[in-house]
C-alpha cells in the first residue's frame, strides 16, 4: 500500500508540471494511501482539510478560462518554487510547509514575469494575481498535500 500510495505522490507531482487538473485530486488520494497504510493515526481532520482543498481547487479549475487553465507559461517557475518551498518549510514544521509553498509560488512566479516571456504578466498587476491563482493555488495545495503525506510517512518510520 505504501509503494503505490509514494507513486500516486510522486505522480502528482509531475502532473503539477503539466497543465492537468488532477494533481491535487493524485496527491489527496496519496495521502490517504499513505494514512491507511502507515498505521499511524493521525485523525480525520487533516483528510477532511485538504480532501477540501483539493474540491475547491478542481472546481476553480472547471471556472477559470479553458486558455489559462491549458496554459503552461510560467508553470516550471512557479510549481518548481512552490516545491522547493514546501520541502524548506516541512524541515520546519507543518505550518512552515504552506508559507514555505505559497511564498515559493509567488516568488517563482515573480521569477517568471521578470522573463522575457513573462513581461505579460507585469507584476503589480490584476493579470498577474489572475494568473498566479490559476496556476499558484494548485501547486501549493498539491505540494502540501504530498508534504503532509512525506510527514506521516516519517513519522510511521521512526516510531517503528
Amino acid at each position: 500500500m505504501t509503494i503505490f500510495a509514494s507513486l500516486l505522490l510522486a505522480t502528482s507531482v509531475v502532473l503539477a508540471f503539466l497543465p492537468s487538473r488532477w494533481s491535487v485530486v493524485t496527491a489527496w488520494a496519496g495521502l490517504l494511501l499513505t494514512g491507511i497504510g502507515s498505521g499511524v493515526d493521525i485523525g480525520v481532520t487533516i483528510y477532511i482539510f485538504w480532501g477540501v482543498a483539493a474540491a475547491i481547487v478542481m472546481a476553480l479549475s472547471y471556472l477559470l478560462p479553458p486558455d489559462i487553465t491549458r496554459s503552461t507559461r510560467g508553470n516550471g517557475y512557479i510549481v518548481g518554487a512552490a516545491l522547493a518551498g514546501a520541502l524548506v518549510g516541512l524541515v520546519l514544521s507543518h505550518a512552515g510547509m504552506i508559507v514555505g509553498a505559497v511564498l515559493g509560488a509567488f516568488c517563482g512566479a515573480m521569477a517568471y514575469s521578470r522573463t522575457p516571456a513573462g513581461t505579460t504578466l507585469a507584476f503589480p498587476s490584476g493579470k498577474f494575481l489572475n494568473y498566479l491563482c490559476a496556476k499558484g493555488l494548485p501547486a501549493v495545495i498539491t505540494m502540501c498535500t504530498v508534504g503532509t503525506a512525506i510527514g506521516i510517512l516519517s513519522t510511521s518510520i521512526i516510531t517503528r
